[in-house]
Protein backbone atom coordinates (compact mmCIF):
# COMPACT_ATOMS: atom_id res chain seq x y z
CA UNK A 1 0.00 0.00 0.00
CA UNK A 2 1.76 3.24 -1.27
CA UNK A 3 0.35 5.16 1.89
CA UNK A 4 2.05 6.01 5.47
CA UNK A 5 0.53 3.94 7.96
CA UNK A 6 0.25 4.11 11.49
CA UNK A 7 0.45 1.49 14.30
CA UNK A 8 -1.20 -1.27 14.69
CA UNK A 9 -4.46 -2.04 16.70
CA UNK A 10 -2.21 -4.08 19.00
CA UNK A 11 -0.06 -0.89 19.40
CA UNK A 12 -3.37 0.67 20.23
CA UNK A 13 -4.89 -2.24 22.71
CA UNK A 14 -1.53 -1.80 24.68
CA UNK A 15 -2.01 2.41 24.52
CA UNK A 16 -5.97 1.92 25.83
CA UNK A 17 -4.55 -0.83 28.48
CA UNK A 18 -2.26 1.94 30.04
CA UNK A 19 -4.86 4.55 30.01
CA UNK A 20 -7.03 1.87 32.07
CA UNK A 21 -4.65 0.34 33.96
CA UNK A 22 -5.56 -2.96 32.67
CA UNK A 23 -4.23 -5.75 29.64
CA UNK A 24 -5.98 -5.15 26.02
CA UNK A 25 -5.62 -8.26 24.45
CA UNK A 26 -6.82 -8.82 20.43
CA UNK A 27 -8.08 -12.22 19.22
CA UNK A 28 -6.46 -12.89 15.83
CA UNK A 29 -9.94 -15.02 15.06
CA UNK A 30 -11.99 -11.98 15.66
CA UNK A 31 -9.76 -9.54 13.40
CA UNK A 32 -9.54 -12.31 11.01
CA UNK A 33 -13.72 -12.55 11.00
CA UNK A 34 -14.08 -8.95 10.45
CA UNK A 35 -11.49 -8.81 7.09
CA UNK A 36 -13.47 -11.94 5.64
CA UNK A 37 -16.97 -10.29 6.11
CA UNK A 38 -14.80 -7.10 4.42
CA UNK A 39 -13.41 -8.95 1.87
CA UNK A 40 -16.63 -10.46 0.94
CA UNK A 41 -18.91 -7.27 0.70
CA UNK A 42 -15.94 -5.82 -1.45
CA UNK A 43 -16.16 -8.54 -3.66
CA UNK A 44 -19.72 -8.14 -4.28
CA UNK A 45 -21.07 -7.29 -8.17
CA UNK A 46 -24.75 -6.99 -6.67
CA UNK A 47 -26.64 -5.09 -4.78
CA UNK A 48 -26.49 -6.83 -1.75
CA UNK A 49 -23.15 -4.66 -1.59
CA UNK A 50 -25.37 -1.88 -0.17
CA UNK A 51 -25.43 -3.60 2.86
CA UNK A 52 -23.01 -1.56 4.70
CA UNK A 53 -22.86 1.35 2.40
CA UNK A 54 -23.27 4.14 4.29
CA UNK A 55 -26.18 7.30 3.41
CA UNK A 56 -25.04 10.64 3.15
CA UNK A 57 -27.31 13.33 4.51
CA UNK A 58 -27.53 16.88 3.80
CA UNK A 59 -30.03 19.80 4.99
CA UNK A 60 -31.78 21.77 1.57
CA UNK A 61 -31.28 25.05 3.45
CA UNK A 62 -27.66 26.05 6.05
CA UNK A 63 -26.97 28.07 8.17
CA UNK A 64 -24.38 30.78 6.44
CA UNK A 65 -21.98 29.51 8.96
CA UNK A 66 -21.90 26.80 7.19
CA UNK A 67 -22.14 27.38 3.43
CA UNK A 68 -18.29 26.21 2.62
CA UNK A 69 -18.16 23.73 5.52
CA UNK A 70 -18.48 20.30 4.28
CA UNK A 71 -17.95 19.23 7.92
CA UNK A 72 -20.76 21.29 9.00
CA UNK A 73 -23.17 20.53 6.06
CA UNK A 74 -22.62 16.56 5.70
CA UNK A 75 -23.76 14.09 8.21
CA UNK A 76 -23.99 9.90 7.64
CA UNK A 77 -26.09 7.03 8.75
CA UNK A 78 -28.19 4.08 7.21
CA UNK A 79 -31.65 3.76 5.12
CA UNK A 80 -33.97 1.21 6.43
CA UNK A 81 -36.63 -0.38 4.60
CA UNK A 82 -39.09 -1.35 7.58
CA UNK A 83 -39.77 -5.35 7.19
CA UNK A 84 -43.45 -4.83 8.14
CA UNK A 85 -44.83 -1.86 6.76
CA UNK A 86 -42.36 -1.02 3.93
CA UNK A 87 -41.83 2.74 5.18
CA UNK A 88 -38.38 4.48 4.80
CA UNK A 89 -36.26 5.95 7.62
CA UNK A 90 -33.28 7.59 7.49
CA UNK A 91 -31.57 6.53 10.98
CA UNK A 92 -28.26 8.96 11.43
CA UNK A 93 -26.40 11.98 11.94
CA UNK A 94 -28.40 15.41 12.07
CA UNK A 95 -26.16 18.73 11.74
CA UNK A 96 -26.72 22.23 14.10
CA UNK A 97 -26.50 23.96 11.42
CA UNK A 98 -28.87 22.70 8.97
CA UNK A 99 -32.43 25.19 9.08
CA UNK A 100 -35.65 24.47 8.11
CA UNK A 101 -35.93 22.54 5.12
CA UNK A 102 -36.08 19.39 3.48
CA UNK A 103 -33.68 16.35 4.55
CA UNK A 104 -31.97 14.68 1.21
CA UNK A 105 -30.09 11.41 1.04
CA UNK A 106 -28.15 9.31 -1.38
CA UNK A 107 -27.11 6.18 -0.29
CA UNK A 108 -25.33 3.77 -3.25
CA UNK A 109 -28.08 3.29 -6.04
CA UNK A 110 -30.76 4.85 -3.46
CA UNK A 111 -32.02 8.79 -3.54
CA UNK A 112 -34.69 10.00 -0.46
CA UNK A 113 -35.46 13.07 0.99
CA UNK A 114 -37.68 13.99 3.84
CA UNK A 115 -41.53 13.92 3.62
CA UNK A 116 -41.59 17.41 3.80
CA UNK A 117 -39.43 20.29 5.33
CA UNK A 118 -38.04 19.57 8.76
CA UNK A 119 -38.28 22.30 11.06
CA UNK A 120 -36.07 24.13 13.23
CA UNK A 121 -37.32 22.60 16.23
CA UNK A 122 -37.07 18.84 15.18
CA UNK A 123 -33.37 20.20 14.07
CA UNK A 124 -32.68 21.19 17.36
CA UNK A 125 -34.10 18.16 19.33
CA UNK A 126 -32.16 15.63 17.87
CA UNK A 127 -28.92 17.74 18.02
CA UNK A 128 -28.97 18.34 21.59
CA UNK A 129 -29.96 14.49 22.21
CA UNK A 130 -26.63 13.61 20.74
CA UNK A 131 -26.84 14.42 17.31
CA UNK A 132 -28.58 11.02 15.97
CA UNK A 133 -31.78 11.42 14.86
CA UNK A 134 -34.80 9.25 13.00
CA UNK A 135 -36.45 10.71 9.69
CA UNK A 136 -39.77 8.88 7.57
CA UNK A 137 -38.16 9.40 3.95
CA UNK A 138 -39.92 9.52 0.27
CA UNK A 139 -38.12 6.93 -1.85
CA UNK A 140 -37.38 9.17 -4.94
CA UNK A 141 -34.87 6.18 -6.44
CA UNK A 142 -33.70 3.27 -5.53
CA UNK A 143 -32.34 -0.21 -6.33
CA UNK A 144 -34.81 -3.41 -7.86
CA UNK A 145 -34.14 -5.37 -4.93
CA UNK A 146 -33.44 -3.25 -1.38
CA UNK A 147 -30.82 -4.45 1.35
CA UNK A 148 -31.51 -3.46 4.77
CA UNK A 149 -28.38 -3.02 6.88
CA UNK A 150 -28.11 -6.85 8.46
CA UNK A 151 -27.63 -6.53 12.22
CA UNK A 152 -24.98 -7.89 14.65
CA UNK A 153 -25.51 -11.28 16.14
CA UNK A 154 -23.52 -13.10 18.64
CA UNK A 155 -22.36 -17.12 17.99
CA UNK A 156 -25.66 -19.28 17.63
CA UNK A 157 -26.36 -22.79 17.79
CA UNK A 158 -25.45 -25.51 20.82
CA UNK A 159 -22.06 -23.98 21.62
CA UNK A 160 -23.11 -20.61 20.92
CA UNK A 161 -23.01 -19.94 24.33
CA UNK A 162 -19.59 -20.96 25.31
CA UNK A 163 -18.17 -19.03 22.23
CA UNK A 164 -19.98 -15.77 23.24
CA UNK A 165 -18.58 -16.59 27.03
CA UNK A 166 -14.96 -16.47 25.35
CA UNK A 167 -15.61 -13.49 23.29
CA UNK A 168 -16.26 -11.51 26.35
CA UNK A 169 -12.66 -11.77 27.42
CA UNK A 170 -11.47 -10.39 24.33
CA UNK A 171 -11.78 -6.48 22.92
CA UNK A 172 -14.00 -5.59 20.28
CA UNK A 173 -12.33 -5.18 16.37
CA UNK A 174 -14.72 -3.20 14.63
CA UNK A 175 -15.06 -1.91 11.13
CA UNK A 176 -16.25 1.54 10.31
CA UNK A 177 -17.79 2.44 6.85
CA UNK A 178 -17.18 6.26 5.73
CA UNK A 179 -17.93 8.36 3.13
CA UNK A 180 -16.07 10.92 4.56
CA UNK A 181 -12.72 11.28 2.86
CA UNK A 182 -14.74 10.73 -1.26
CA UNK A 183 -17.23 13.60 0.21
CA UNK A 184 -13.68 15.77 1.31
CA UNK A 185 -12.22 14.70 -1.92
CA UNK A 186 -15.52 15.77 -4.20
CA UNK A 187 -15.64 18.60 -2.32
CA UNK A 188 -12.09 19.69 -3.06
CA UNK A 189 -12.23 18.68 -6.76
CA UNK A 190 -15.66 21.28 -6.91
CA UNK A 191 -14.00 24.17 -5.30
CA UNK A 192 -10.53 23.47 -7.30
CA UNK A 193 -12.20 23.28 -10.30
CA UNK A 194 -14.35 26.49 -10.18
CA UNK A 195 -17.24 24.78 -10.59
CA UNK A 196 -19.47 25.78 -8.37
CA UNK A 197 -19.45 26.15 -3.92
CA UNK A 198 -21.61 23.78 -1.73
CA UNK A 199 -24.33 26.19 -0.98
CA UNK A 200 -25.65 29.69 -3.04
CA UNK A 201 -27.24 32.71 -1.09
CA UNK A 202 -30.69 34.00 -2.08
CA UNK A 203 -32.17 36.49 -0.01
CA UNK A 204 -30.45 35.90 2.64
CA UNK A 205 -30.62 32.20 3.17
CA UNK A 206 -28.02 29.75 2.00
CA UNK A 207 -29.20 26.45 0.19
CA UNK A 208 -27.03 23.85 -1.07
CA UNK A 209 -26.43 23.73 -4.57
CA UNK A 210 -27.66 21.33 -7.33
CA UNK A 211 -23.71 21.01 -7.62
CA UNK A 212 -22.57 19.63 -3.80
CA UNK A 213 -25.45 17.12 -4.68
CA UNK A 214 -24.22 15.83 -8.49
CA UNK A 215 -20.90 16.41 -7.94
CA UNK A 216 -20.21 15.58 -4.40
CA UNK A 217 -23.14 13.91 -2.80
CA UNK A 218 -23.78 11.45 -5.40
CA UNK A 219 -20.36 9.89 -6.07
CA UNK A 220 -19.55 10.32 -2.57
CA UNK A 221 -22.14 7.88 -1.71
CA UNK A 222 -20.87 5.11 -3.29
CA UNK A 223 -17.52 3.00 -2.31
CA UNK A 224 -17.04 3.82 1.28
CA UNK A 225 -13.60 4.17 2.80
CA UNK A 226 -13.14 1.54 5.72
CA UNK A 227 -11.61 2.37 9.03
CA UNK A 228 -10.94 -0.53 11.27
CA UNK A 229 -11.24 0.46 15.17
CA UNK A 230 -10.73 -1.25 18.80
CA UNK A 231 -12.94 -1.02 21.67
CA UNK A 232 -15.25 -2.30 23.56
CA UNK A 233 -17.17 -5.63 22.05
CA UNK A 234 -20.23 -4.89 20.86
CA UNK A 235 -20.93 -8.79 22.27
CA UNK A 236 -19.97 -7.15 25.96
CA UNK A 237 -22.19 -4.15 25.17
CA UNK A 238 -25.19 -5.76 24.18
CA UNK A 239 -25.16 -8.15 27.34
CA UNK A 240 -24.84 -5.28 29.73
CA UNK A 241 -27.59 -3.05 28.12
CA UNK A 242 -24.98 -0.02 26.98
CA UNK A 243 -27.24 2.16 24.98
CA UNK A 244 -23.44 3.97 24.19
CA UNK A 245 -20.18 2.37 24.06
CA UNK A 246 -16.75 3.68 23.98
CA UNK A 247 -14.30 3.06 20.64
CA UNK A 248 -10.68 4.09 19.86
CA UNK A 249 -8.28 4.34 16.76
CA UNK A 250 -6.20 6.35 15.33
CA UNK A 251 -6.73 9.24 12.39
CA UNK A 252 -5.02 7.64 9.50
CA UNK A 253 -4.56 4.60 7.78
CA UNK A 254 -3.47 1.58 10.23
CA UNK A 255 -1.37 -1.43 9.74
CA UNK A 256 -3.86 -3.59 9.62
CA UNK A 257 -5.85 -1.68 6.78
CA UNK A 258 -2.70 -1.67 5.04
CA UNK A 259 -1.95 -4.91 5.11
CA UNK A 260 -5.21 -5.91 3.32
CA UNK A 261 -6.31 -2.80 1.92
CA UNK A 262 -6.49 -3.73 -1.81
CA UNK A 263 -8.94 -6.94 -0.61
CA UNK A 264 -11.89 -4.48 1.35
CA UNK A 265 -12.04 -1.50 -0.68
CA UNK A 266 -11.32 0.01 -4.09
CA UNK A 267 -7.82 0.00 -5.35
CA UNK A 268 -7.65 3.92 -5.46
CA UNK A 269 -8.37 4.40 -1.66
CA UNK A 270 -4.86 2.19 -0.93
CA UNK A 271 -2.49 5.11 -3.11
CA UNK A 272 -0.65 7.75 -1.30
CA UNK A 273 -2.28 10.54 -2.57
CA UNK A 274 -5.55 9.73 -0.69
CA UNK A 275 -4.18 9.87 2.82
CA UNK A 276 -4.97 13.55 3.07
CA UNK A 277 -8.65 12.88 3.00
CA UNK A 278 -8.48 10.18 6.19
CA UNK A 279 -8.78 11.85 8.76
CA UNK A 280 -11.93 11.47 11.09
CA UNK A 281 -14.50 14.97 11.21
CA UNK A 282 -18.22 15.52 12.23
CA UNK A 283 -19.37 14.01 8.63
CA UNK A 284 -18.56 10.79 10.15
CA UNK A 285 -21.42 11.62 12.93
CA UNK A 286 -23.90 8.46 11.91
CA UNK A 287 -21.52 6.40 10.22
CA UNK A 288 -22.14 2.48 10.68
CA UNK A 289 -20.35 0.33 12.75
CA UNK A 290 -19.61 -3.28 11.60
CA UNK A 291 -18.68 -6.27 13.89
CA UNK A 292 -18.48 -10.14 13.82
CA UNK A 293 -17.57 -12.70 16.24
CA UNK A 294 -15.19 -15.66 15.82
CA UNK A 295 -17.50 -18.95 16.55
CA UNK A 296 -14.92 -21.94 16.82
CA UNK A 297 -13.86 -22.92 13.21
CA UNK A 298 -16.68 -20.01 11.64
CA UNK A 299 -17.73 -16.40 12.34
CA UNK A 300 -20.91 -15.02 13.47
CA UNK A 301 -23.17 -12.72 11.31
CA UNK A 302 -21.01 -9.40 9.95
CA UNK A 303 -23.51 -6.53 11.21
CA UNK A 304 -24.73 -3.48 12.19
CA UNK A 305 -23.27 -3.21 15.76
CA UNK A 306 -24.18 0.81 15.74
CA UNK A 307 -23.70 4.19 14.98
CA UNK A 308 -20.52 6.60 15.45
CA UNK A 309 -22.51 9.23 17.72
CA UNK A 310 -19.13 11.52 18.93
CA UNK A 311 -15.91 12.40 17.63
CA UNK A 312 -13.31 13.35 19.75
CA UNK A 313 -9.10 13.19 19.99
CA UNK A 314 -6.93 12.72 22.76
CA UNK A 315 -3.49 11.98 23.80
CA UNK A 316 -2.47 9.46 25.78
CA UNK A 317 1.64 8.66 26.21
CA UNK A 318 2.28 11.63 23.52
CA UNK A 319 0.44 9.20 20.89
CA UNK A 320 -2.74 10.72 19.27
CA UNK A 321 -6.00 8.98 19.46
CA UNK A 322 -9.57 9.41 17.94
CA UNK A 323 -11.75 8.23 20.57
CA UNK A 324 -15.40 7.56 19.61
CA UNK A 325 -18.70 6.51 21.18
CA UNK A 326 -21.24 4.20 19.37
CA UNK A 327 -25.00 3.91 19.90
CA UNK A 328 -26.15 0.92 19.51
CA UNK A 329 -28.65 0.87 16.56
CA UNK A 330 -32.44 -0.50 16.85
CA UNK A 331 -33.13 -3.94 18.16
CA UNK A 332 -34.38 -4.62 14.45
CA UNK A 333 -36.08 -2.51 11.10
CA UNK A 334 -39.61 -2.99 12.26
CA UNK A 335 -41.42 0.28 12.68
CA UNK A 336 -41.75 -0.65 16.96
CA UNK A 337 -38.41 -1.21 17.30
CA UNK A 338 -37.10 1.91 15.38
CA UNK A 339 -39.67 3.65 18.24
CA UNK A 340 -38.68 1.88 20.94
CA UNK A 341 -35.28 3.01 19.85
CA UNK A 342 -36.20 6.70 19.49
CA UNK A 343 -37.29 6.16 23.45
CA UNK A 344 -34.09 5.13 24.26
CA UNK A 345 -32.21 8.29 22.13
CA UNK A 346 -35.09 10.40 24.07
CA UNK A 347 -36.42 11.94 20.95
CA UNK A 348 -39.27 9.81 20.28
CA UNK A 349 -41.54 13.29 20.77
CA UNK A 350 -39.85 14.57 17.29
CA UNK A 351 -40.34 11.07 15.54
CA UNK A 352 -44.06 11.71 16.55
CA UNK A 353 -44.05 14.53 15.36
CA UNK A 354 -42.24 13.46 12.04
CA UNK A 355 -45.27 10.54 11.72
CA UNK A 356 -48.15 13.41 11.73
CA UNK A 357 -46.87 15.27 9.27
CA UNK A 358 -45.70 12.59 7.14
CA UNK A 359 -49.55 11.80 7.58
CA UNK A 360 -50.68 15.31 5.76
CA UNK A 361 -47.75 15.29 3.66
CA UNK A 362 -49.19 12.14 1.69
CA UNK A 363 -52.91 13.38 2.21
CA UNK A 364 -51.69 16.38 0.85
CA UNK A 365 -50.50 14.39 -2.28
CA UNK A 366 -53.82 12.87 -3.08
CA UNK A 367 -55.79 16.68 -2.55
CA UNK A 368 -53.34 18.14 -5.24
CA UNK A 369 -53.43 14.73 -7.45
CA UNK A 370 -57.20 16.04 -8.38
CA UNK A 371 -55.79 19.03 -10.34
CA UNK A 372 -52.51 18.21 -11.02
CA UNK A 373 -50.03 15.76 -12.22
CA UNK A 374 -48.82 13.09 -9.36
CA UNK A 375 -45.25 13.88 -9.95
CA UNK A 376 -45.81 17.75 -9.48
CA UNK A 377 -48.45 17.08 -6.65
CA UNK A 378 -45.75 15.11 -4.80
CA UNK A 379 -42.72 17.64 -5.74
CA UNK A 380 -44.78 20.85 -4.51
CA UNK A 381 -45.70 18.78 -1.13
CA UNK A 382 -42.01 18.11 -0.48
CA UNK A 383 -41.35 21.55 -0.20
CA UNK A 384 -44.06 22.29 2.23
CA UNK A 385 -43.32 22.01 5.99
CA UNK A 386 -46.45 19.68 7.40
CA UNK A 387 -45.63 20.19 10.73
CA UNK A 388 -48.08 23.41 10.64
CA UNK A 389 -51.29 23.34 10.19
CA UNK A 390 -53.15 20.96 6.81
CA UNK A 391 -54.98 24.14 5.55
CA UNK A 392 -52.02 26.63 5.66
CA UNK A 393 -49.72 23.79 4.14
CA UNK A 394 -52.13 23.14 1.68
CA UNK A 395 -52.02 26.23 0.36
CA UNK A 396 -48.52 26.90 0.02
CA UNK A 397 -48.04 23.60 -1.85
CA UNK A 398 -51.29 24.39 -4.17
CA UNK A 399 -49.05 27.60 -5.31
CA UNK A 400 -45.97 26.01 -5.66
CA UNK A 401 -47.73 23.11 -7.66
CA UNK A 402 -49.12 25.60 -10.34
CA UNK A 403 -45.79 27.42 -10.56
CA UNK A 404 -44.38 23.76 -11.52
CA UNK A 405 -47.09 22.80 -13.46
CA UNK A 406 -46.82 25.77 -15.81
CA UNK A 407 -42.78 25.28 -16.33
CA UNK A 408 -43.68 21.47 -16.79
CA UNK A 409 -46.31 23.06 -19.85
CA UNK A 410 -43.82 25.38 -20.88
CA UNK A 411 -41.14 22.89 -21.15
CA UNK A 412 -42.85 20.22 -23.44
CA UNK A 413 -44.24 22.94 -25.51
CA UNK A 414 -40.90 24.09 -26.22
CA UNK A 415 -39.72 20.13 -27.07
CA UNK A 416 -42.66 20.02 -29.30
CA UNK A 417 -41.72 22.73 -31.50
CA UNK A 418 -38.25 21.85 -31.44
CA UNK A 419 -39.68 18.70 -32.62
CA UNK A 420 -41.83 20.54 -35.23
CA UNK A 421 -39.15 22.79 -36.63
CA UNK A 422 -35.34 20.99 -36.52
CA UNK A 423 -33.70 24.98 -37.18
CA UNK A 424 -35.29 26.00 -33.76
CA UNK A 425 -33.80 22.65 -32.18
CA UNK A 426 -30.15 23.52 -32.95
CA UNK A 427 -30.42 27.13 -32.15
CA UNK A 428 -31.95 26.54 -28.66
CA UNK A 429 -29.02 23.28 -27.99
CA UNK A 430 -26.47 26.43 -28.84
Amino acid sequence: MGVETSSSLRYLGGIIGTLLEAVITLDCMQENCVKEGLKRYNSMESFQRYEVYPAISAGMRVLKDASSSPERIFRQGIVVKTTDTGDWFYIGGISQYWTSDQLIIYQGGSQASSQGKLNRGIIDDFVNKGGLGVVPLYKERAPSVWYNPVLFKDCQGSFGIFWNYLGEFQAGVLSIFSNAPNILRYTEDLIKAGKASLAYSSYGNYYLSRAAENDVMRPASDNPYVYLALGTNPLVAKSHGLQIYPSFTFDTVTSDVSSCCENIMPEPYCCSYFLKYVRFNDIDIGAPVYATLPCGTSCSTFGLAGLIMGISSMTVNNVQLIYLTIAQPPSDFTTSAIIEWSKTMGFYDSLNKLFEAGKRFKKAITDLSTAFPEFIATAAALTVDWLESYEEGLKRAEVKARELNELWLLTNWLVSRCQQFPIIREVYIL
